[in-house]
């Protein structure tokens, strides 16, 4: 992300901080779906699924290894890993549209259910279930598992700014529209995985900030743009639901 005009977004050195992927390249994309473990292992998360697609599962920001996959129905969606189970070492899961089979004596159900238990560094077991929807045009490409935030009382005042998800949600939608950044740029990508962990899991902006890897002057400066340069005319081309997708 480069220099906002009147703004010091990022300098040289914090950017390259910022370009060393905190998540893998794999999630150098805003479509993953970021989901924190305690909700994960807590209520089931929804994969989409699309015929000639491929969706991942992914625990390769975790310390665990996956151990075992119960897939209820394997009619209609297959699976891999990224290295066999028995070594230890698998942490995606990757699943894919199939034409429908007929199994003797298995039911099938639209929506089914896929179970994983993995196992951490301390040997700790952890049971996911992820519900398998078929969609004609998912809204993500796949899913991260993070480790489980640590939730804090309240967000610091940064630069005497109250950073909320809107203002840095219209702070980053003008820095793009105005071209101080790309939409592509390794900086916006994780602005758009914190706003979506600030919408879709209740986090503060310091826990989201905290589990992308990001520095909260970098927020601090979008909610400062929101503020300093809101356009006079509406913003075109890049939508809410872009700047979150």
């Amino acid at each position: 992300m480069r220099r906002l005009p009147a703004l010091t977004l990022v300098s040289t050195a914090l950017l390259i901080g910022l370009v060393s992927p905190v998540l893998p390249v794999q999630a150098q994309t805003s479509a993953y779906q970021v989901v924190d473990r305690t909700r994960a292992t807590t209520s089931a998360v929804q994969v989409q699924v699309a015929p000639g697609r491929a969706t991942s599962i992914s625990f390769s920001q975790t310390d665990e290894t996956i151990a075992y996959i119960l897939l209820a129905d394997a009619s209609r969606v297959v699976y891999s890993t990224d290295t066999e189970l028995e070594t230890g070492r698998a942490k995606t899961i990757f699943l894919r549209v199939i034409q429908p089979l007929r199994f003797p004596g298995a039911t099938t159900t639209p929506v089914t259910n896929l179970m994983v238990q993995t196992v951490d560094a301390r040997g700790q077991n952890w049971l996911y279930t992820f519900d398998i929807v078929h969609s004609s045009n998912p809204r993500y490409v796949g899913v991260q598992i993070l480790p489980a935030i640590v939730r804090s009382q309240a967000d610091p005042a940064v630069g005497n700014l109250n950073l909320t998800l809107d203002n840095i949600r219209t702070g980053l939608s003008i820095a793009i529209m105005q071209g101080y950044t790309s939409i592509d740029d390794p900086v916006v990508v994780k602005v758009r995985q914190l706003l979506e962990l600030m919408r879709t899991e209740n986090m503060t902006v310091s826990e989201a900030a905290h589990s992308v890897g990001i520095p909260l002057e970098v927020l601090s400066e979008l909610g400062r743009l929101s503020q300093e340069d809101q356009p006079a005319i509406p913003i075109r081309g890049v939508s809410n639901e872009e700047i979150l997708s």
